[in-house]
């Protein structure tokens, strides 16, 4: 907030601490989105830190302590580079047979942070996403409806590749079907989030009930917010993101564990099987899913 901002600088705030939240000494590496906006580094003058969890429970006992002072030496080293720099989505598709100006979407961001690989968040979804893609097209039957794989860029930052999409496809927006978003690690997909969609809930439960062999079977999960189905939403166009089981999600993502030995070879087959099913049946509707308007309003960070 601009307010917050202006007090800690005019209080001369050298940084702010921030706790991970996270066990076990765990670090985060994360940023914020500024609303949907683009934000100039002049505008973060105040550094954010994160700490260790049990580090920052004790700087807050040291700083409790009745007329006590605490003080403490900080070293931060940055390394800004000249922008703004071109970073690209990866797109690939399987034409339609009969409707191929109509479009399934099948995505998964490509981006992460630094702290380690990034494969819960999101080498996971991108696997998956790339596995489908194999799959349909090994069927060698193509779609009524062209499906769409795109391994978005820039989402950890405020949807950038997603919005970019959106942007650039925007007289595809009216034709394109549904997004689907794999984005919360290496579970299984237990469900899908149309929850605030009713009439879309009831559709997909009639139409997918296959999917029930694989262990998905909540077809009105509620809405998640923080990925990059949010940005077809904004344009009216049904955004579904998969519902999984947590696994190790919320321990290793953002963190230095976030390595490739978290992915569940298994769970990951499971969640491109489900992907590769409901694009083809979406693909091969008589018409486009329903459009309805949404019951109640989204948040942005349900992910995070």
């Amino acid at each position: 907030m601009p307010q917050r901002r202006e007090f800690l600088e005019k209080e001369g705030v050298a940084a702010t601490l921030t706790d991970s939240s996270k066990p076990t000494g765990l670090l985060v590496t994360t940023g914020g989105w500024g609303g949907g906006r683009d934000r100039g580094s002049a505008e973060n003058r105040i550094p954010n830190l994160y700490v260790a969890n049990h580090h920052y429970a004790l700087l807050y006992r040291l700083a409790s302590r009745p007329g006590a002072r605490t003080r403490m030496e900080l070293e931060v080293t940055n390394r800004f580079l000249p922008g703004p720099i071109a970073v690209p989505n990866t797109l690939g598709e399987i034409r339609g047979s009969e409707k191929p100006d109509e479009f399934v979407v099948l995505g998964a961001h490509l981006d992460s942070w630094d702290l380690a690989q990034g494969t819960t968040d999101n080498g996971t979804g991108s696997s998956v996403v790339l596995e489908a893609a194999r799959v349909l097209a090994k069927v060698g039957v193509a779609p009524k409806r062209t499906i769409r794989f795109v391994l978005f860029s820039g989402e950890e930052q405020g949807l950038y590749g997603s919005r970019a999409y959106v942007a650039k496809h925007k007289d595809e927006m009216e034709k394109t079907s549904a997004a689907l978003v794999h984005d919360t690690g290496t579970g299984q997909i237990t469900g899908l989030g149309t929850g605030d969609r009713p009439t879309l809930g009831g559709v997909l439960e009639r139409e997918l009930g296959v999917l029930e062999t694989l262990g998905v079977r909540d077809f009105r999960a509620s809405f998640m917010g923080g990925s990059d189905h949010q940005s077809f939403e904004g344009l009216g166009v049904p955004g579904i993101m998969f519902r999984q089981d947590p696994a190790t999600y919320r321990l290793t993502h953002h963190t230095q564990v976030d390595t490739l030995d978290q992915a569940v070879a298994a769970n990951l087959a499971q969640g491109a099987k489900v992907m590769a099913l409901c694009a083809w049946h979406i693909a091969n509707r008589d018409t486009l899913l329903p459009r309805e308007k949404v019951t109640r309003q989204r948040g942005r960070f349900g992910k995070e």
